[in-house]
């Protein structure tokens, strides 16, 4: 719901950056540091390691 950072959980400030969606068809958003260290790996990576996480 955009409360969190969807990989580090942070929940200050609100997660602003789109990383993708959830199996439930939810987006989930993450905070600028995390969303930087997204964008190095492919959307695929990025996914197994959200579900993995």
């Amino acid at each position: 719901m955009g409360g969190a950072c969807a990989v580090c959980h942070a929940r200050w400030p609100r997660p602003r950056h789109r990383l993708g969606e959830s199996p439930e068809g939810g987006e989930l958003l993450g905070c600028e540091e995390c969303a930087g260290f997204a964008a190095d790996y492919s959307a695929g990576a990025l996914e197994h390691a959200l579900v993995a996480h």
